[in-house]
């Protein structure tokens, strides 16, 4: 395969793990318009439904859409029952406070996640096909254009659902003054509550996604570590402007993978450099621009 064939493939794959780094990070940014805080079980939600749709659609035979529903549904239900048993509690506290309570909330639906598997996450696929579509020297499975679609339309249905509803006005606008809009009648809490439910409805199609193009295995919950990158550098408070965030890490990962072979020969060996390739852009974004390229830079005077 020629050198520029071999970039067109890697460039390929950034996309399509780009597009589900953009799904993941939905997770985040929902939750922190109208908490102005971090959601670190995210991750653990994310390893949660992913189990939950290998058991409906593999295990039980049901197959990938009921799986994906079931993801979505699980997801929801997780998501505003940590709001409404954990969030909400500790609202008008140090930001610290909930960033404590929901690493705890991780370590519960990671348990939970064990357990469904029987002592362990399960490692299998969800889609066993060999399907594939080829254009020259890129290839691309069945799982990976699943995937593209997945994380595609779960990043679609929110930026709809936020621009164009109604309840997505409502919910910027809580997110925006939530006192403001409370005394104009909209019902804040609920909001918030339905908030962290969406946000864990796409954090279990997003897992489903991921499940797709990677397998399901312990290692997912890294993918949606990473997706936290995405979020910085597109900015917390945006959902839009996530997919750029997203295909920003997906292609800097691939391409660092498809120029380690070039710089081994030149005696540079960074074999597994690509793994912190998020982690190194999340620094310079956060070093460069704190609010990311979408965000909103807030002044705050003392």
């Amino acid at each position: 395969m020629s050198v520029l064939g071999q970039l067109a493939s890697y460039a390929v794959s950034g996309i399509v793990i780009g597009v589900v780094y953009a799904a993941l990070a939905l997770g985040y940014n929902i939750v922190y318009r109208v908490s102005k805080s971090i959601n670190f079980a995210h991750p653990a939600l994310v390893l949660l439904t992913a189990v939950t749709a290998y058991l409906a659609a593999v295990k039980a035979g049901l197959g990938l859409a009921a799986g994906a529903l079931v993801a979505a549904a699980v997801g929801f239900a997780v998501g505003a029952a940590v709001e409404r048993l954990v969030a909400r509690p500790l609202r008008g506290r140090p930001p610290a406070a909930l960033i404590a309570a929901t690493l705890g909330v991780y370590y519960v639906l990671k348990g939970v996640s064990m357990y469904l598997g029987g002592g362990s996450v399960p490692q299998a696929s969800l889609l066993n096909s060999s399907f594939r579509v080829a254009a020259g020297s890129v290839v691309l499975s069945a799982s990976d254009l699943a995937a593209l679609a997945a994380g595609a339309g779960v990043v679609a249905l929110v930026a709809a659902v936020h621009r164009f509803t109604r309840l997505g006005v409502a919910m910027r606008a809580a997110s925006e003054d939530a006192y403001g809009a409370a005394a104009y009648g909209i019902p804040v809490k609920a909001l918030t509550m339905l908030s962290w439910g969406l946000a864990g409805a796409a954090g279990g199609l997003a897992a489903v996604a991921v499940a797709l193009e990677a397998n399901l295995s312990p290692v997912l919950e890294v993918y949606a570590i990473k997706a936290l990158a995405a979020s910085l550098l597109a900015g917390l408070d945006t959902v839009a402007g996530i997919i750029v965030g997203g295909l920003a890490l997906g292609l800097s990962e691939q391409l660092v993978m498809f120029l380690e072979p070039y710089l081994r020969a030149a005696g540079l060996d960074l074999v597994g450099v690509h793994e912190a390739a998020a982690y190194l852009i999340m620094l310079l974004v956060l070093l460069a621009k704190p609010y990311g390229i979408f965000g909103t830079e807030r002044i705050e005077r003392v």
